[in-house]
């Protein structure tokens, strides 16, 4: 019988992939804020709350080693993480198909809540995911959109022109997780970034003073 063997990331795969992700929450608040959308979704910051955020630990230690070299198995050490994420209203509400007709969206998906999926796509299609094939800009993020499942397709379309009409957030600026700059969010979502930024770096000090050190 073969055991999997656990693959524990290293403190810089952990910061990286902290940043990475503080970038990203940024990156689509910053557009649910000028577009005015997400007001149903009730795990926000994006991604940083709620079961399957990207800041609990089980998330950490699995996309963590994206940034490993060589890189590891991504169905047995990258996946299980991605699943665990797939939790987050967002994604429940963006992943699945209307049973009775796979072209619409999931029974009881509101526009609102598929337009929020369709800019998280389209930001995550942006940034520097190598997974996904590295960063994209927005001519190439439609063609990508149009290989979509149906009833994803058109919100990402519907989208696209409004997010590459305003002006794109520098998400190189944030370089740390201690100092970061506010890139155009509302007061308020923004310390809320702080506050639960400053809370998982805490957490993982406590969990491990002696390795943690940024």
């Amino acid at each position: 019988m073969t055991f999997k063997t656990e693959l524990i990331p290293t403190e810089d795969e952990i910061k990286t992939w902290l940043v990475s992700t503080l970038q990203h929450a940024c990156h689509v608040e910053y557009f649910l804020g000028r577009l005015n959308l997400g007001t149903n979704d009730p795990q926000r910051p994006h991604d940083l709350v709620g079961p399957g955020n990207k800041y609990s630990w089980n998330i950490i230690k699995g996309f963590a080693l994206q940034y490993r070299n060589p890189k590891p198995d991504f169905q047995i050490h990258i996946m299980p993480a991605l699943n665990l994420h797939r939790q987050q209203y967002h994604h429940q509400k963006w992943n699945d198909p209307n049973p009775n007709d796979r072209t619409k969206p999931v029974i009881g998906a509101s526009e609102d809540d598929m337009l929020v999926g369709a800019v998280d796509a389209v930001c995550s299609l942006l940034e520097n995911r190598g997974y996904q094939g590295g960063t994209h800009d927005y001519n190439s993020v439609i063609e990508i959109a149009k290989t979509n499942p149906p009833h994803k397709t058109p919100w990402m379309l519907k989208i696209i022109p409004e997010m590459s009409s305003l002006q794109q957030p520098s998400l190189e600026q944030i370089t740390s997780l201690n100092n970061f700059p506010n890139l155009g969010l509302k007061d308020e979502v923004y310390d809320s970034i702080v506050k639960r930024t400053c809370e998982v770096v805490e957490t993982l000090r406590q969990k491990n003073p002696n390795r943690f050190n940024f």
